[in-house]
């Protein structure tokens, strides 16, 4: 097995690298292509009302690092509350979500292998400023047909939203 030479990379979250999306900002920090498809990085400043439903990544382990604020998690059938400092699991398989339950959040998510950017990449907008919007919206029906094709470009399939 050959393993492919990588090199040192640094990035910092600017406008170029950041997309509005689900309530709030999502700053590419990593992408898969920067690091040979093992992992990626992104930070998420989310306000509550837009988070997503219950989802499988069938390929992919999510990292959660809470920095800001308080989030609660459903994974598989567990509920976590994450306070700031908080570092939450998702592997692979198992069924998760989020809750933003503060004024908003700031996370860090690492996505191993990488790809899962493209998400954000696709369904959101290119931000042209790092402020969260004034009211959050759902996503409209409309979005789900995207949503769906794409999910299974990436191995990711929407199960269902959730109360929890």
């Amino acid at each position: 097995m050959t393993i492919a030479q990588m090199a040192p990379v640094i990035t910092r979250k600017s406008l170029e690298n950041t997309y509005q999306y689900g309530g709030g900002t999502i700053s590419v920090l990593l992408s898969a292509a920067e690091t040979g498809g093992q992992f990626s990085v992104w930070e998420s400043v989310q306000k509550p009302g837009n988070e997503p439903p219950l989802h499988v990544h069938y390929t992919a382990d999510e990292t959660f690092f809470v920095m800001e604020g308080r989030m609660r998690f459903m994974v598989g059938e567990e509920v976590l509350e994450a306070p700031e400092g908080s570092v939450v699991f998702a592997p692979r398989g198992i069924p998760h979500t989020f809750k933003i339950k503060s004024e908003y959040a700031r996370a860090i998510t690492v996505c191993t292998p990488g790809g899962f950017e493209e998400w954000f990449r696709t369904l959101g907008t290119p931000a042209s400023s790092f402020d969260l919007p004034e009211s959050v919206e759902p996503f409209s029906p409309a979005d789900l047909p995207r949503m769906i094709e794409l999910g299974r470009k990436l191995g990711t399939e929407t199960i269902r939203p959730v109360e929890f």
